[in-house]
């Protein structure tokens, strides 16, 4: 088992995914049109892949921990029932996806705040998915879907009977997320979605 740091794109922000072997996560690229609509509400579209693709690590919130900047890490949601987006608020780097409940030890984190050459670790990518909504018109192979879904599934159960299914550092015992989110308005994410 290894750790790997991560940061945002400035630096404040920063932390490990700890413990992170063949069994803590796995990779995949999303192409929905939330993944994207969130870095350009963000400001940081950039970040996406040249088809509009979100790099991902699949893993339980054990796996994450902050060790400096907290105070710096916001929360975003496209919609009132839409997943909660974690960010860095001193540059709006994506960082993490959670649910937006913490009843599924799940958390995304964006690949992005990996170095390239600590990424190994990680393991190849496992699925594509969503890629209906890939940019430039010529069809992306969507493939992985079910297994991703399946690993999921297998992770939460891992995590709560290891004792591991705390939501730190997303939310707090009693379920309570660390930040209010703020919630885009039609508008806004209307002027941010990707046509």
């Amino acid at each position: 088992m290894v750790d790997i740091p991560f940061s945002c794109s400035c630096g404040t922000v920063k932390g490990h995914l700890v413990d992170i072997d063949r069994k803590a996560g796995s990779r995949i690229t999303c192409y929905c049109k939330d993944c994207q609509t969130a870095a350009r509400a963000l400001g940081r579209e950039e970040l996406l892949d040249d088809r509009g693709g979100s790099e991902l690590y699949q893993t339980t919130p054990a796996h994450i921990r902050l060790d400096a900047g907290e105070a710096d890490v916001a929360c975003l949601r496209l919609s009132p029932k839409g997943l909660m987006r974690w960010y860095a608020g001193c540059c709006n780097t994506p960082l993490f996806n959670t649910l937006a409940q913490n009843k599924l030890c799940f958390a995304g984190v964006l690949v992005h705040s990996v170095a390239p050459e600590a990424r190994a670790p990680l393991g190849p990518l496992i699925a594509q998915t969503f890629t209906k909504g890939a940019a430039g018109g010529v069809p992306v192979r969507q493939y992985g879907f079910a297994k991703t879904g399946l690993n999921i599934l297998r992770r939460h159960v891992r995590a709560k009977f290891g004792g591991r299914a705390a939501m730190a550092p997303f939310f707090d015992p009693d379920g309570t997320p660390m930040r209010q989110a703020r919630i885009l308005t039609l508008e806004e994410r209307n002027a941010a979605r990707p046509e």
